[in-house]
């Protein structure tokens, strides 16, 4: 049965029911790719050389700078200050405004600690970015409405 569209055409019921989406047109960000970091509150960059720098607040309240690597997929870290076990600080925080990075709304996918955001992007197109607040785990996204148009490499979706 086909259709008649409104400008004298017709249509197969196919494209009246299936909606298509454009799901192999994002953009794809390729591992190994250098991630410009923002900070969401001051917009200052976190990222300088091939270091992204982050205040970290352990749950026993001690202050030190975490040290991540820029670069998408290398999870390569440095942090001044130990954390106990689980691992997980208590806090992320920008080094230039100071202000938390830790959303409430999102957790990690994988180990359900807390999650931070950052923003990355150049500067004049920036996207929020996840990472978990639990070192050593490796979970990262974007937010969601920004997983329709971007995908990060060797990301779980596939």
């Amino acid at each position: 049965m086909m259709a008649e569209r409104t400008d004298g055409s017709q249509d197969s019921w196919q494209n009246i029911f299936w909606k298509s989406h454009k799901y192999n047109e994002r953009t794809k960000i390729k591992s190994g790719t250098y991630l410009r970091s923002f900070c969401p509150h001051c917009i200052k960059e976190l990222t300088s050389g091939n270091k992204l720098f982050l205040e970290l607040i352990s749950f026993s309240g001690e202050t030190g700078q975490l040290e991540l690597s820029p670069y998408l997929n290398s999870f390569e870290h440095c942090t001044t200050i130990k954390l106990s076990e689980p691992g997980e600080a208590q806090d992320l925080r920008c080094p230039h405004c100071h202000k938390s990075l830790v959303v409430t709304e999102r957790k990690c996918g994988i180990c359900k600690s807390s999650a931070a955001s950052f923003l990355i992007g150049s500067p004049t197109l920036k996207v929020p970015f996840f990472i978990c607040t639990k070192i050593g785990c490796h979970w990262h996204a974007l937010s969601p409405e920004h997983e329709k148009l971007i995908m990060i490499e060797d990301s779980d979706e596939w």
